[in-house]
């Protein structure tokens, strides 16, 4: 009786035990699957601000919905390059003063990797910008930084606007296609309109990058070269970068007004510069008549800066650089043509 008895509770003690494991099996998965977290609208936009330098936030979470406020529509590039900024014309019937920029979808930005809270790279990113102007406006230059996003890359920016009660217009979005590379110095410019505006930098040995000369033997590239003598891309963008070592010392940065094309208004710009990781951006504008189908040694100064993390520029090793953009022979002919007036 006594070993009958032993056997009856070790077997029950057992089959609670089961039963307990069971539950537990049941009610707690053993490898729960995370709740995926969008990415930070600044992996994709870094800041926003308006021409005269008003600086925007950024906000948590997603931008105000539509609540029957003005209309707009904005006029923008289909191109931007990484660490570089896009000038944007904003235009409304009614008045409005304050701006919002979002990423409704990245899609074209594959995701870091491949894990089970990776976000679809078709999900919109989390946050936004708000950008308060100082008056009421109809119409607004609105410039937007970027990421070092890779290129090829592709995502959507969102536009929308609030009159001064608050009434918020439906967001208008159009798709973002990243071209060019970056590297230890690289130097941008974006702009507003159709016209033809040019990118000029001179390296520490006074050999002077553009679009006559696009390529150096230290690696520089102009890699980007918009709108050609007036033949429209509608990239409103250019790049110069060294994806080597870039040469020690001073560059200088020109930018061009080499023709107004068929605009009569004012072009807005932006050119950045980044150096050795440390970025600044500059604002300017041209109107019509300041065009000069301008060459080598042509443009206004926009700053000069001191690269001090690459190596001697006259001890260097010539570099082979793969033409990615070649001299565009109408605009060197038509130069040399001003040049000789």
């Amino acid at each position: 009786m006594m070993r009958t008895s032993t056997i009856f509770r070790l077997s029950t003690v057992v089959a609670a035990a089961l039963v307990v494991a069971r539950c537990s099996s049941s009610s707690t998965p053993n490898n729960p699957t995370p709740t995926p977290t969008p990415p930070a609208v600044t992996t994709v936009v870094t800041g926003v601000q308006s021409a005269d330098g008003t600086q925007a936030t950024q906000q948590s979470g997603n931008p105000p919905a539509a609540s029957g406020g003005p209309a707009v529509t904005a006029n923008a590039s289909t191109s931007v390059v990484p660490n570089g900024s896009e000038v944007a014309t904003l235009q409304s019937a009614s008045p409005f003063q304050t701006v919002y920029v979002s990423v409704p979808n990245n899609n074209g930005i594959a995701p870091a990797s491949l894990g089970p809270n990776t976000v679809s790279p078709r999900d919109a990113t989390t946050g936004y910008f708000q950008l308060r102007l100082p008056a009421p406006v109809t119409s607004a230059v609105v410039i937007s930084n970027f990421a070092s996003v890779s290129a090829g890359s592709r995502f959507t920016v969102g536009y929308a606007v609030a009159n001064a009660a608050g009434q918020v217009g439906a967001t208008v979005s159009s798709t973002r296609t990243v071209v060019a590379t970056t590297g230890g110095v690289q130097v941008s410019v974006g702009w507003n309109t159709a016209t033809d505006v040019d990118l000029h930098v001179v390296e520490p040995s006074g050999n002077e990058v553009y679009y006559g000369a696009t390529t150096s033997s230290t690696g520089g590239q102009l890699d980007v070269d918009s709108n050609a003598a007036c033949s429209l891309d509608n990239r409103n963008t250019e790049n110069i970068r060294w994806n080597t070592t870039a040469p020690n010392g001073t560059y200088i940065v020109r930018v061009d007004y080499w023709s107004a094309c068929a605009v009569t208004g004012t072009t807005n710009f932006t050119v950045t510069v980044v150096n050795g990781g440390q970025r600044s951006n500059f604002t300017g504008s041209f109107t019509a008549n300041q065009a000069d189908t301008g060459g080598r040694g042509s443009g206004r100064e926009i700053t000069r800066f001191g690269h001090t993390t690459g190596i001697a520029p006259f001890s260097m090793t010539p570099v082979y650089v793969e033409q990615l953009s070649f001299p565009n022979p109408l605009k060197m002919m038509m130069s040399r043509d001003r040049d000789q007036k």
